[in-house]
């Protein structure tokens, strides 16, 4: 209720003064901008809603509905300052809270501070919105930055020529998150060497750096290899804030060791449009440092499967560095022959647009996998077929089958999931 209501007050605060905001244009969404141009706000949203079927292997995951995103949007000027507030009521409380800063230009750039995706992932830096499947791979916050999407901090990103260039120094913290001490940096470079209105060729690299410290969570690579709600395995961890350890040596379940941990990340892009064409390509490399001991117990509760390496009965299991791959390549074609644009100032491709009364076609296909090649077998991945439906440039039906695949612990659940997307 609190958080409606502040979307109410500030409604209320852009309606009902007319000499600060005496313009309102209403194509394609709501906005408002004062008579001076000083000042301006704009409403949007998004609703995705969802449907999850399972075939069921070893796992036993719920079949369901889900509104796997709702979201209201304001953002405009203050002066020579933007600002976005963007609320997804999907999930509770501050874990709710998505784009939420304030943006300037400064130098040849932009600087935004607040709340927002660091600068590394075409696949994760790809709005929702324009996503050609339902679920993200697992070079994401799906993935090997799970739980790790959106970061509190300071970035600086500039374009020119092909080029774009982002700086992100961060907090190793999203509003949902407690306090800690933790902290990043990320960085990004892309190269379009080719962008014209048939074609477009996609190069990227970036680097991520996070570093966990007081009251940090646990850093890990986990992913839900059957689909959103489904069956998830642990693919590597290193440890957060001391504070996340429990029990003592010999006891029947323990997590201790050194806090503190490392990830290092290495990701390369490439992609690229022909006509109705669309490819795209991700991999990630990354170092987890970490020095922990489980308890046998402890071990199968994180990872789904007794250890299958000898354990001391005091000390219990050791888990050192793991060095993570992930990787994807999907494709898509526009039946009906739209052409997905480039972003080319912030490096992303974005959705295609059907012309009113007529809709549009889209089929695309992906394999994604990711692994820990410091433990036997432990490798998850799936591939992903979908069927796009645009009504018009607003309104998508989207459905995906899913097979899901955890070589770990032989599990295969798949998925059928449908969702119905609107846009404002």
């Amino acid at each position: 209720m609190k958080c409606w209501g502040a979307y109410c007050a500030i409604s209320i605060l852009f309606f009902s003064f007319p000499a600060i905001a005496d313009e309102a244009e209403t194509k394609g969404g709501l906005k408002i901008v004062s008579d001076d141009g000083d000042f301006s706000a704009q409403l949007g949203g998004r609703i995705h809603f969802d449907t999850y079927i399972f075939d069921k292997d070893l796992e036993d995951p719920v079949n369901t509905t889900d509104f796997r995103r709702v979201r209201l949007t304001m953002k405009g000027n203050l002066w020579k300052w933007n600002y976005k507030l963007e609320r997804d009521f999907a999930d509770d409380g501050a874990g709710g809270l998505r784009d939420v800063y304030l943006a300037t230009k400064f130098y040849t750039g932009k600087l935004t501070i607040g709340n927002f995706k660091p600068s590394r992932s075409i696949n994760e830096l790809t709005s929702s919105n324009d996503l050609v499947l339902m679920e993200r791979a697992f070079t994401s916050a799906a993935g090997i930055y799970s739980g790790r999407g959106r970061q509190q901090g300071i970035d600086w990103h500039t374009h020119w020529c092909c080029y774009t260039f982002g700086f992100t120094l961060f907090n190793l913290r999203d509003p949902g998150d407690p306090r800690n001490s933790g902290f990043g940096a990320a960085t990004r470079l892309t190269w379009a060497p080719i962008n014209d209105a048939l074609s477009t060729v996609h190069l990227g690299v970036y680097r991520s750096y996070e570093k966990a410290n007081q009251d940090s969570p646990d850093i890990v690579a986990e992913v839900a290899y059957a689909g959103r709600r489904g069956p998830e395995q642990l693919i590597a961890i290193t440890p957060g804030g001391s504070d996340n350890f429990f029990g003592e040596f010999g006891d029947d379940e323990f997590f201790l060791g050194d806090g503190g941990g490392r990830v290092n990340t290495t990701g390369f892009e490439l992609a690229a449009t022909y006509g109705p064409l669309f490819g795209q390509a991700e991999y990630a490399y990354g170092h987890f440092t970490g020095k922990i001991y489980l308890s046998e117990l402890t071990y199968e509760e994180f990872f789904g499967l007794p250890p299958s390496f000898f354990c001391d009965p005091i000390s219990g299991c050791f888990i050192g560095g793991q060095d993570v791959h992930a990787w994807y390549i999907m494709g898509s074609w526009a039946i009906t022959g739209q052409h997905k644009p480039y972003d080319s100032k912030i490096g992303v491709f974005k959705s295609i647009k059907p012309s009113p009364p007529e809709g549009a076609w889209e089929v695309a296909a992906r394999y994604t996998a990711i692994e820990n090649r410091d433990f036997r077998q432990l490798r998850a991945s799936n591939f992903t077929l979908g069927v796009n439906y645009y009504f018009n440039p607003k309104i998508r039906v989207m459905m995906n089958i899913t097979l899901g695949d955890d070589d770990f612990t032989g599990d295969k659940t798949n998925q059928f999931a449908i969702r119905l997307q609107g846009v404002w």
